[in-house]
């Protein structure tokens, strides 16, 4: 059975009677003075009656100290400036910018983010490196993610020091300069595909039209799965075989953007593409798309998917591990940059092609290049099978053909994430 309450009772210099209460948390608190002549068992009365009325309180919050006030206010800055450094990018059409909102999340804010930027030191960036090589021995991230989360670490730190707005830049010097990053560990090997396997998956009928139209886009143009995403028909001039390339998908806005690096280029239309993309033209205005594609998640599952189904059995292009990456939609890119440097294209107009900001980027192509051969690659570039020119599906009635339609297989397998109430193309 609960002690009773019953408070206690002082006399004040007056002589009044005052009842003393305690409250939840276990703080006193005096309750104002009894008038004169009151009895003694009446202000005992009255301090048991409210002691008993305060055991009834919300516990009071603690007042935080003044350290902890302190840290909690520098926490709020820390995340007021890392949003302002978010925001900035955004301005500035960095495509990272989702990417870099997680890193300080789940990663960067944890160490840094009970101190501003301004006083970040060296030996808190060893301290994020010390905890970024602990996750990644754990198995919780990836030696490449944690090399990633350093770079927008590093990037925050720069930026502190040598930014041209004056609400980034907060201080003089570079706190990372110095200071080794996280470990590297193997580097995992780019997949494209054999001429000869492009050849069994663009002729397969058990792989949807659309998607067979979309891999020979994606192989023969080389473009990024961004810019594929947006090309549309005022950007392809057939009389003179040239695609203006100058916009990308914001996968941010879901709106178009200026491309990678923020320039723009013109690649010439290889000959073997004509056919596909007068086929793909039939009907279509200026402001249209070439190709309507799912989503990006969904491209590396069908890609995969329906190279299986074409009987494309080489291992690596399915496996995942410390080593090996499996292919994706964005590697279709690659297998048209190795093919010109199989072919012997020289290392600039690959570049140039690419739209390679750093010239090492293209240089790894070239390296791709030199380790294939033999009798089961193929050819470069072949010419494209003619099923791919016939819009045999678009004969009937056109305005009733979805894309649920074109991007169904022969199976009646259908493509996930792809809407039955698309328009039609």
């Amino acid at each position: 059975m609960a002690r009773q309450r019953t408070g206690t009772l002082r006399k004040t210099s007056t002589g009044q009677w005052q009842a003393v209460v305690t409250l939840p948390g276990g703080k006193q608190k005096r309750l104002p003075p009894l008038p004169l002549g009151t009895s003694e068992a009446k202000a005992r009365e009255f301090a048991a009656h409210w002691s008993e009325k305060a055991a009834t309180l919300a516990p009071e919050a603690p007042v935080p100290s003044l350290k902890t006030r302190q840290a909690v206010a520098q926490r709020v800055d820390a995340e007021a400036w890392a949003e302002l450094w978010f925001r900035d990018r955004e301005a500035s059409n960095k495509t990272s910018v989702r990417e870099n909102r997680g890193h300080w999340e789940h990663h960067i804010a944890p160490v840094l983010g009970s101190k501003h930027p301004r006083d970040w030191a060296r030996d808190d960036l060893r301290a994020l490196c010390r905890t970024l090589d602990d996750k990644v021995r754990a198995g919780k991230i990836a030696h490449k993610t944690a090399q990633n989360i350093w770079t927008t670490a590093t990037k925050m730190c720069s930026d502190s020091a040598e930014h041209k707005r004056d609400e980034i830049r907060c201080r003089d010097d570079n706190p990372a300069q110095g200071v080794r990053g996280p470990d590297s560990g193997p580097e995992k090997t780019k997949e494209f595909l054999y001429p000869t396997e492009f050849i069994k998956v663009v002729s397969s009928p058990g792989v949807p039209l659309q998607w067979r139209r979309a891999i020979a886009l994606g192989v023969y143009t080389y473009l990024r799965t961004g810019e594929l995403r947006v090309l549309r028909w005022e950007d392809v001039n057939i009389d003179n075989m040239t695609i203006h390339v100058h916009r990308a998908f914001d996968r941010t806005t879901g709106e178009a953007k200026a491309t990678k690096g923020m320039a723009a280029r013109i690649i010439p239309i290889r000959p073997q593409l004509l056919e596909l993309l007068l086929a793909l033209k039939l009907g279509k205005k200026p402001s249209d798309l070439v190709i309507d594609l799912p989503s990006e998640r969904d491209m590396a599952r069908g890609l995969r998917r329906y190279l299986e189904k074409a009987k494309v059995e080489r291992a690596s292009l399915y496996r995942a591990d410390a080593t090996r990456r499996p292919i994706r939609f964005h590697d279709m890119r690659a297998t048209g940059l190795t093919w010109l440097a199989v072919d012997k294209v020289e290392a600039l107009t690959i570049r140039q092609l690419a739209g390679h900001q750093e010239f090492a980027t293209t240089q790894e192509y070239i390296r791709m290049a030199t380790m294939v051969g033999g009798n089961n690659f193929g050819e470069p570039f072949p010419e494209l099978p003619e099923s791919l020119s016939v819009p045999s599906i678009l004969q009937g009635n056109p305005a009733s053909v979805t894309l649920k339609d074109v991007f169904c297989g022969a199976d009646g397998t259908r493509t996930r994430g792809l809407r039955r109430d698309r328009p039609a193309l």
